[in-house]
């Protein structure tokens, strides 16, 4: 039985994941509007509504999952490491996943891994 700590801690890291992550989604949601109020040549003659539901909730939602799956990669190894009775235990292969995972991690709650995925494009250091 999982103690009282570990549960707390796992919630409020899902109510962390959640709110960063929604944040993400709005800040894409701001970007993509500025993007087009900065350059009104490029601007397509939508109404509202079909701004609303082709750009903005799509961007909020491809957001909102970039930036829960570096949640979810850097729980995964939480979990991973908190089963290993031995550090001896861990293997090469599981090694690479979890150096593998804690990037993806890090690039996703960054906000970064969008741009990785959209148009291979680093994020700028």
């Amino acid at each position: 039985m999982e103690s009282f700590i570990t549960i707390k801690f796992t919630l409020l890291y899902i109510i962390v994941a959640i709110v960063w992550s929604s944040f993400q989604g709005y800040r894409g949601i701001i970007e993509q509007n500025r993007a087009y109020k900065d350059r009104p040549e490029k601007s397509p003659t939508w109404s509202i509504n079909e701004k609303c539901i082709i750009l903005f909730i799509h961007d909020f939602a491809f957001r909102f999952i970039c930036t829960i799956s570096g949640f979810a990669a850097l729980y995964l190894i939480y979990i991973t490491y908190g089963n290993l009775t031995l550090l001896r235990d861990l293997t090469s292969g599981l090694a690479i996943l979890m150096v593998f995972l804690s990037i993806i991690g890090l690039i996703g709650i960054g906000g970064q891994l969008h741009h990785i995925i959209i148009g291979n494009k680093w994020p700028k250091l």
